[in-house]
Protein backbone atom coordinates (compact mmCIF):
# COMPACT_ATOMS: atom_id res chain seq x y z
CA UNK A 1 0.00 0.00 0.00
CA UNK A 2 1.27 3.44 -1.14
CA UNK A 3 0.20 5.25 2.06
CA UNK A 4 1.45 2.77 4.19
CA UNK A 5 5.24 2.93 2.19
CA UNK A 6 4.93 6.88 2.47
CA UNK A 7 4.39 7.53 6.73
CA UNK A 8 2.90 4.45 8.35
CA UNK A 9 1.14 6.19 10.66
CA UNK A 10 -2.76 5.75 9.62
CA UNK A 11 -5.93 5.78 11.59
CA UNK A 12 -8.89 3.71 10.89
CA UNK A 13 -12.81 5.68 12.06
CA UNK A 14 -13.97 5.85 15.32
CA UNK A 15 -15.57 2.58 17.37
CA UNK A 16 -12.82 0.74 15.95
CA UNK A 17 -10.32 0.76 19.21
CA UNK A 18 -10.25 2.64 22.27
CA UNK A 19 -6.77 2.86 23.66
CA UNK A 20 -4.92 2.00 20.28
CA UNK A 21 -3.68 -0.67 18.65
CA UNK A 22 0.35 -0.79 16.80
CA UNK A 23 0.22 -3.49 13.47
CA UNK A 24 3.74 -4.51 13.09
CA UNK A 25 4.96 -5.78 9.40
CA UNK A 26 4.97 -9.01 10.52
CA UNK A 27 1.85 -9.78 11.51
CA UNK A 28 2.16 -8.77 15.18
CA UNK A 29 -0.33 -6.13 17.12
CA UNK A 30 0.33 -4.47 20.38
CA UNK A 31 -2.26 -2.70 22.24
CA UNK A 32 -2.12 0.48 24.37
CA UNK A 33 -2.37 4.09 24.69
CA UNK A 34 -0.37 5.44 21.68
CA UNK A 35 1.61 8.58 22.46
CA UNK A 36 3.34 9.76 19.50
CA UNK A 37 4.36 8.34 15.96
CA UNK A 38 6.51 10.06 13.28
CA UNK A 39 8.57 9.20 10.74
CA UNK A 40 11.55 7.46 12.66
CA UNK A 41 9.80 5.96 15.44
CA UNK A 42 6.04 4.83 17.35
CA UNK A 43 5.58 5.06 20.75
CA UNK A 44 2.98 3.68 22.89
CA UNK A 45 2.47 3.21 26.59
CA UNK A 46 1.07 -0.49 27.30
CA UNK A 47 0.02 -2.04 30.92
CA UNK A 48 2.12 -4.67 30.22
CA UNK A 49 5.53 -3.62 29.00
CA UNK A 50 5.45 0.27 30.17
CA UNK A 51 6.46 2.37 27.19
CA UNK A 52 7.72 1.11 23.78
CA UNK A 53 9.35 2.76 20.99
CA UNK A 54 9.13 0.62 17.86
CA UNK A 55 11.09 1.71 15.34
CA UNK A 56 9.09 3.10 11.89
CA UNK A 57 10.26 0.37 9.52
CA UNK A 58 8.92 -2.30 11.67
CA UNK A 59 5.10 -1.04 11.84
CA UNK A 60 3.22 -1.19 8.90
CA UNK A 61 -0.03 0.70 10.50
CA UNK A 62 -1.27 2.46 14.04
CA UNK A 63 -4.83 2.90 14.74
CA UNK A 64 -6.18 5.10 17.54
CA UNK A 65 -9.70 6.87 18.30
CA UNK A 66 -9.29 9.69 20.46
CA UNK A 67 -8.39 13.20 19.30
CA UNK A 68 -4.21 13.84 18.57
CA UNK A 69 -2.47 16.63 18.14
CA UNK A 70 -1.51 16.57 13.90
CA UNK A 71 1.50 18.10 12.74
CA UNK A 72 1.27 18.91 8.83
CA UNK A 73 4.71 19.34 6.46
CA UNK A 74 3.66 22.91 6.15
CA UNK A 75 3.85 23.41 10.25
CA UNK A 76 0.24 23.81 11.27
CA UNK A 77 -0.83 21.77 14.25
CA UNK A 78 -4.41 20.08 14.26
CA UNK A 79 -6.15 18.64 17.31
CA UNK A 80 -8.29 16.21 15.41
CA UNK A 81 -9.78 12.89 14.69
CA UNK A 82 -7.98 10.78 11.99
CA UNK A 83 -9.86 8.82 9.50
CA UNK A 84 -8.39 7.49 6.50
CA UNK A 85 -10.02 6.41 2.94
CA UNK A 86 -8.41 4.65 0.32
CA UNK A 87 -5.14 7.09 0.15
CA UNK A 88 -6.16 10.26 1.65
CA UNK A 89 -6.66 10.74 5.62
CA UNK A 90 -9.66 12.96 7.09
CA UNK A 91 -8.76 15.61 10.01
CA UNK A 92 -12.17 15.70 11.63
CA UNK A 93 -11.71 18.64 13.86
CA UNK A 94 -13.81 19.14 17.27
CA UNK A 95 -15.93 22.18 15.87
CA UNK A 96 -17.03 19.42 12.98
CA UNK A 97 -14.61 21.09 10.26
CA UNK A 98 -12.98 18.57 7.96
CA UNK A 99 -9.21 19.08 6.28
CA UNK A 100 -8.35 15.81 4.01
CA UNK A 101 -4.90 15.28 3.14
CA UNK A 102 -2.39 12.72 1.67
CA UNK A 103 -0.24 10.13 4.38
CA UNK A 104 3.09 12.50 3.15
CA UNK A 105 1.95 15.94 4.51
CA UNK A 106 1.63 14.37 7.76
CA UNK A 107 5.13 14.88 9.64
CA UNK A 108 3.78 13.54 13.49
CA UNK A 109 0.86 12.76 15.36
CA UNK A 110 1.47 13.33 19.44
CA UNK A 111 -1.51 12.95 22.35
CA UNK A 112 -1.52 16.17 24.15
CA UNK A 113 1.51 15.25 27.28
CA UNK A 114 3.60 14.25 24.21
CA UNK A 115 2.72 17.47 22.13
CA UNK A 116 3.32 19.74 25.40
CA UNK A 117 6.76 17.65 26.22
CA UNK A 118 7.81 18.50 22.21
CA UNK A 119 6.65 22.03 22.33
CA UNK A 120 9.24 22.56 25.62
CA UNK A 121 11.65 20.45 24.36
CA UNK A 122 11.64 22.94 20.69
CA UNK A 123 11.50 26.16 23.51
CA UNK A 124 14.08 24.99 25.24
CA UNK A 125 16.87 24.48 22.22
CA UNK A 126 15.38 27.99 20.74
CA UNK A 127 15.79 29.88 23.80
CA UNK A 128 18.50 27.55 26.30
CA UNK A 129 18.76 28.61 29.91
CA UNK A 130 22.28 28.67 31.14
CA UNK A 131 21.30 25.01 33.15
CA UNK A 132 20.44 23.86 29.77
CA UNK A 133 22.88 21.33 27.08
CA UNK A 134 25.22 20.38 29.44
CA UNK A 135 27.12 16.86 28.83
CA UNK A 136 30.17 16.03 31.32
CA UNK A 137 31.19 13.36 33.79
CA UNK A 138 32.56 12.78 36.98
CA UNK A 139 35.07 10.08 37.71
CA UNK A 140 36.61 8.89 41.00
CA UNK A 141 39.21 6.37 41.54
CA UNK A 142 40.87 4.89 45.31
CA UNK A 143 43.25 2.68 46.69
CA UNK A 144 44.45 1.33 49.24
CA UNK A 145 47.04 -1.31 50.56
CA UNK A 146 47.63 -3.07 54.41
CA UNK A 147 50.19 -4.94 55.72
CA UNK A 148 53.70 -4.39 54.90
CA UNK A 149 52.76 -1.28 53.15
CA UNK A 150 49.73 1.18 54.57
CA UNK A 151 49.02 3.58 51.94
CA UNK A 152 45.90 5.30 50.11
CA UNK A 153 45.24 7.40 47.28
CA UNK A 154 42.13 9.27 46.34
CA UNK A 155 41.47 11.05 42.86
CA UNK A 156 38.54 12.62 41.65
CA UNK A 157 37.89 14.82 38.22
CA UNK A 158 35.15 16.33 36.92
CA UNK A 159 34.22 18.23 33.59
CA UNK A 160 31.11 19.69 32.15
CA UNK A 161 30.48 21.52 28.77
CA UNK A 162 27.99 23.81 27.54
CA UNK A 163 27.29 24.32 23.55
CA UNK A 164 24.22 27.15 22.79
CA UNK A 165 24.52 28.84 19.48
CA UNK A 166 28.21 29.65 18.93
CA UNK A 167 28.93 29.35 21.94
CA UNK A 168 30.81 27.09 24.27
CA UNK A 169 31.74 26.79 27.92
CA UNK A 170 33.46 24.05 29.45
CA UNK A 171 34.95 23.72 33.22
CA UNK A 172 37.37 21.08 34.53
CA UNK A 173 38.60 20.20 37.82
CA UNK A 174 41.00 17.35 38.79
CA UNK A 175 42.42 16.49 42.10
CA UNK A 176 44.80 13.54 43.48
CA UNK A 177 45.70 13.06 47.03
CA UNK A 178 47.73 10.16 48.16
CA UNK A 179 48.78 9.31 52.00
CA UNK A 180 51.07 6.67 53.70
CA UNK A 181 51.71 5.01 57.15
CA UNK A 182 54.43 2.80 56.35
CA UNK A 183 58.25 4.38 56.90
CA UNK A 184 58.08 8.12 58.86
CA UNK A 185 57.81 10.43 58.73
CA UNK A 186 54.19 9.58 57.70
CA UNK A 187 51.70 11.33 55.74
CA UNK A 188 50.65 12.67 52.42
CA UNK A 189 53.09 11.76 49.55
CA UNK A 190 50.81 13.52 47.12
CA UNK A 191 48.33 16.68 47.01
CA UNK A 192 47.54 18.40 43.66
CA UNK A 193 44.42 20.00 42.52
CA UNK A 194 44.13 21.97 39.46
CA UNK A 195 40.76 23.57 37.73
CA UNK A 196 40.02 25.55 34.75
CA UNK A 197 37.10 27.58 32.81
CA UNK A 198 37.24 27.95 29.05
CA UNK A 199 35.04 30.43 26.57
CA UNK A 200 34.70 29.81 23.25
CA UNK A 201 33.11 31.96 20.66
CA UNK A 202 32.61 30.36 16.98
CA UNK A 203 33.96 32.64 14.59
CA UNK A 204 33.50 31.16 10.95
CA UNK A 205 33.23 27.25 10.33
CA UNK A 206 35.48 25.41 12.59
CA UNK A 207 37.53 28.43 13.62
CA UNK A 208 37.09 29.78 16.80
CA UNK A 209 38.20 32.66 19.47
CA UNK A 210 38.59 30.98 23.27
CA UNK A 211 39.33 32.65 26.38
CA UNK A 212 40.59 30.50 29.56
CA UNK A 213 41.62 30.94 33.39
CA UNK A 214 43.35 27.93 35.45
CA UNK A 215 44.06 27.93 38.45
CA UNK A 216 46.97 25.23 39.80
CA UNK A 217 48.04 23.85 43.69
CA UNK A 218 50.49 21.63 44.21
CA UNK A 219 51.85 21.03 47.69
CA UNK A 220 54.89 18.98 47.11
CA UNK A 221 56.36 21.10 44.01
CA UNK A 222 55.71 24.04 46.81
CA UNK A 223 53.05 25.90 44.19
CA UNK A 224 50.88 27.65 46.79
CA UNK A 225 48.83 28.66 43.30
CA UNK A 226 49.42 29.43 39.82
CA UNK A 227 46.80 31.30 38.26
CA UNK A 228 46.49 31.50 34.40
CA UNK A 229 44.35 34.16 32.59
CA UNK A 230 45.03 34.11 28.53
CA UNK A 231 42.99 33.47 25.38
CA UNK A 232 43.66 33.26 21.22
CA UNK A 233 42.71 31.17 18.29
CA UNK A 234 41.85 27.52 17.19
CA UNK A 235 40.67 25.41 14.36
CA UNK A 236 38.78 22.38 14.51
CA UNK A 237 40.42 20.41 11.32
CA UNK A 238 38.84 17.06 11.48
CA UNK A 239 35.08 16.72 13.18
CA UNK A 240 33.00 13.34 12.73
CA UNK A 241 30.69 10.57 14.60
CA UNK A 242 33.82 9.21 15.42
CA UNK A 243 35.82 12.03 17.44
CA UNK A 244 37.28 15.64 16.68
CA UNK A 245 40.75 17.14 16.37
CA UNK A 246 41.43 20.45 17.60
CA UNK A 247 44.13 22.88 17.12
CA UNK A 248 45.05 26.53 19.28
CA UNK A 249 47.55 29.10 19.96
CA UNK A 250 47.70 32.08 21.93
CA UNK A 251 49.09 33.68 24.62
CA UNK A 252 48.71 33.58 28.75
CA UNK A 253 49.55 35.73 32.30
CA UNK A 254 50.87 33.85 34.56
CA UNK A 255 51.31 34.34 38.44
CA UNK A 256 52.92 31.72 40.38
CA UNK A 257 53.49 32.04 44.08
CA UNK A 258 55.36 29.70 45.98
CA UNK A 259 56.60 28.41 49.48
CA UNK A 260 59.95 28.35 50.85
CA UNK A 261 61.56 28.85 54.23
CA UNK A 262 62.80 32.40 53.31
CA UNK A 263 59.65 33.74 52.41
CA UNK A 264 57.37 33.27 49.68
CA UNK A 265 58.75 33.69 45.73
CA UNK A 266 55.79 35.40 43.48
CA UNK A 267 56.86 35.13 39.27
CA UNK A 268 55.04 36.63 36.84
CA UNK A 269 55.88 36.16 33.53
CA UNK A 270 53.77 36.09 30.06
CA UNK A 271 53.34 33.16 28.33
CA UNK A 272 52.74 31.94 23.98
CA UNK A 273 50.39 28.84 24.80
CA UNK A 274 50.19 25.93 22.24
CA UNK A 275 47.22 23.66 22.30
CA UNK A 276 45.78 20.04 20.95
CA UNK A 277 43.01 17.87 22.02
CA UNK A 278 41.90 14.48 20.55
CA UNK A 279 38.86 12.56 21.15
CA UNK A 280 37.75 9.12 19.09
CA UNK A 281 36.02 6.63 19.49
CA UNK A 282 37.18 3.13 18.48
CA UNK A 283 35.47 -0.23 18.03
CA UNK A 284 31.78 1.12 19.41
CA UNK A 285 33.28 0.59 22.78
CA UNK A 286 36.34 2.23 23.56
CA UNK A 287 36.42 5.93 24.02
CA UNK A 288 39.79 8.11 23.68
CA UNK A 289 40.84 11.23 24.95
CA UNK A 290 44.33 13.00 24.96
CA UNK A 291 45.28 16.62 25.77
CA UNK A 292 48.62 18.79 25.56
CA UNK A 293 50.16 22.12 26.29
CA UNK A 294 52.53 23.73 25.51
CA UNK A 295 53.93 27.03 27.23
CA UNK A 296 57.08 28.97 26.52
CA UNK A 297 57.69 31.58 28.96
CA UNK A 298 58.25 34.66 27.30
CA UNK A 299 59.93 36.55 30.13
CA UNK A 300 62.11 34.06 31.67
CA UNK A 301 63.47 32.79 28.18
CA UNK A 302 64.28 29.05 27.92
CA UNK A 303 61.83 28.42 30.58
CA UNK A 304 58.75 26.36 29.77
CA UNK A 305 55.55 24.36 31.18
CA UNK A 306 54.31 21.02 29.58
CA UNK A 307 50.67 19.55 30.25
CA UNK A 308 49.48 16.27 29.37
CA UNK A 309 46.43 14.20 30.15
CA UNK A 310 45.00 11.07 28.59
CA UNK A 311 42.46 8.64 29.34
CA UNK A 312 40.26 5.55 28.02
CA UNK A 313 37.44 4.67 28.63
CA UNK A 314 34.65 1.50 28.20
CA UNK A 315 31.22 1.30 28.93
CA UNK A 316 30.13 -1.17 32.10
CA UNK A 317 26.63 0.76 31.77
CA UNK A 318 24.47 3.57 29.80
CA UNK A 319 25.65 6.36 32.33
CA UNK A 320 28.64 4.30 33.96
CA UNK A 321 32.42 4.03 31.96
CA UNK A 322 35.42 1.99 33.61
CA UNK A 323 38.41 4.55 32.94
CA UNK A 324 42.04 4.75 33.21
CA UNK A 325 44.13 7.66 33.21
CA UNK A 326 47.22 9.45 32.77
CA UNK A 327 48.42 13.03 33.91
CA UNK A 328 51.60 14.88 33.23
CA UNK A 329 52.92 17.86 34.32
CA UNK A 330 56.28 19.56 33.85
CA UNK A 331 57.68 22.73 35.39
CA UNK A 332 61.39 23.94 33.60
CA UNK A 333 62.22 25.83 36.46
CA UNK A 334 60.61 24.23 39.88
CA UNK A 335 62.09 25.93 43.02
CA UNK A 336 65.62 23.91 44.02
CA UNK A 337 65.72 20.74 45.17
CA UNK A 338 61.92 20.13 43.35
CA UNK A 339 61.43 17.63 40.87
CA UNK A 340 60.37 18.92 37.29
CA UNK A 341 58.09 16.37 36.29
CA UNK A 342 54.47 14.94 37.83
CA UNK A 343 53.15 12.29 36.44
CA UNK A 344 50.11 10.03 37.71
CA UNK A 345 48.16 7.44 36.50
CA UNK A 346 44.95 6.62 37.77
CA UNK A 347 42.31 4.14 37.41
CA UNK A 348 38.12 4.40 38.22
CA UNK A 349 35.15 4.85 37.33
CA UNK A 350 33.37 7.65 35.52
CA UNK A 351 29.75 8.88 36.07
CA UNK A 352 28.63 10.62 32.77
CA UNK A 353 25.68 13.00 31.69
CA UNK A 354 24.01 14.55 28.34
CA UNK A 355 21.50 16.96 28.20
CA UNK A 356 21.99 17.55 24.37
CA UNK A 357 19.86 14.57 23.29
CA UNK A 358 16.81 15.35 21.98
Amino acid sequence: MLAIRILPVLFFAMGAVRAGVVLLANGDRVSGQVISADAKTVVIKTPYAGELKIDRSAVAEVRVEAPMYVTLAEGAVIVSKVETSGRTVRLVQPDGLVKTVSPAEITAVRNEAAQKAFEREEERWKHPRFNDFWRGSLTFSIANTSGNARTTTLSTSANAVREAGKNVLALNFSQIYATQSTTEPFGATANRISGSIRADRRANGRLFLYGINSYDYDRFLSLDLRSVFGGGVGYKPWVSRRGSLELSGGGNWNREKFSREEGPLVRHSGEAAAGQELTLQLLSRLKLFERAGFFPNLTDRGEYRFNFDANAAVPVMKWLEWTVGVNDRYLSNPLPGKKKNDVAITMGVRVSFDQTQR
